[in-house]
């Protein structure tokens, strides 16, 4: 017997890194409860992200694949930011002695008709727009901004006595929930571990800033750096490429069924009908290099969601850590 699960986290020109001394008073609620965990003598926001699976071995103990993850994406501001961009550092940390953690990136974005890829690790600036918090993402090249997502909600919850008592909320939507699965019977941590003083998380809620375009290979060979494989290299019209079968989405497209619009540079067709994925999306075929390339935008003002673990409806909220509760998870975890 064994269990599968993931979750994973969903965010031009350079800046001074100088430090603000602006008084808090002038911050938000929101920048404020922000602040309490990002700044990096605060520790920290950390995002946990799990794929387990786990088996009994000969001797009943827990065994775990060797591809399986269970690890934190932790970023922090080293000051606050209200006059000054602040270089957001973005590392992975494995919880797990026996896993490890993979470097994370933003893929490939097609920005004003040149394709890019996601610096790994991620690069970023955050500045506070209004009563908001603003992310900037840059391409490996360090300069280009190829996403860019508005913080506009950070609520705080304080998290104490047992881990297995924490808000239902926390493990229906976020990685957190994996821990409840049990192997044979065995449970995958110390069901009677508490969270350390001063353990908290933080319920965020963010949008799209822009039309973001996300690009990827439409067919073998799998590639990676600016050059995804394209849907076909002779057909460079739009109205000559359809009908299309796509084999990931399990469907034909017609190109009545979508519309022809210009995105990020691009011409492009944009289905009619949302691909169905947490974040509101769709499929779109697009024009590039004399041939035909798939993605999907998202478009600017998206509320970026994710699905709860059990299956339901998508909801707004992003659950990060502060560095307290990640050390209390790590120290209760089995595996």
């Amino acid at each position: 017997m064994s269990s599968a699960l993931l979750l994973s986290a969903c965010g031009g020109g350079s800046s001074s890194d100088s430090g603000s001394t602006a008084s808090t008073a002038s911050l938000s609620d929101a920048q404020k409860n922000y602040e309490s965990f990002s700044l990096a003598s605060n520790g920290g926001l950390h995002y946990l992200i799990a794929s387990l699976a786990l088996s009994p071995s000969s001797t009943g103990a827990l065994t775990v694949s060797p591809g399986s993850t269970f690890y934190t994406e932790d970023s922090s501001i080293p000051q606050s930011p209200p006059n000054d961009r602040q270089p957001l550092t973005v590392t992975t940390t494995s919880l797990s002695p026996a896993l490890k953690a993979p470097a994370n990136s933003d893929g490939r974005l097609l920005v004003n008709g040149a394709i890019y890829s996601g610096a790994v690790p991620p690069q970023a600036r955050v500045s506070y727009v209004g009563a908001n918090v603003r992310e900037d993402y840059f391409a490996s090249n360090g300069n280009t901004v190829i996403r860019t997502s508005l913080g506009s909600s950070y609520t705080v919850v304080p998290l104490s006595g047992l881990i297995s008592g924490a808000p239902s909320e926390l493990f229906t939507h976020s990685a957190l929930g994996t821990l409840t699965n049990t192997v044979n019977g065995q449970s995958l941590y110390n069901q009677q571990a508490t969270w350390q003083t001063g353990a908290a998380n933080v319920k965020v809620v963010r949008q799209t800033v822009g039309d973001e375009l996300y690009t990827y290979d439409c067919t073998a060979p799998a590639t990676t750096g600016n050059s995804p494989t394209p849907c076909s290299a002779t057909t460079s019209t739009l109205e000559s490429f359809f009908p299309f079968t796509s084999t990931a989405d399990g469907k034909t497209y017609q190109l009545s069924g979508g519309q022809i619009i210009t995105v990020q540079g691009v011409r492009a067709w944009v289905s009619n009908t949302v691909l169905g994925d947490a974040t509101t999306d769709y499929r779109v075929y697009y024009q590039f290099n004399g041939g035909i390339y798939a993605g999907y935008p998202i478009k600017d003002g998206t509320t970026l969601q994710i699905k709860p673990l059990g299956g339901g409806n998508p909801q707004d909220n992003y659950y990060f850590l502060n560095n307290v509760a990640t050390q209390s998870i790590r120290s209760a975890i089995s595996f």
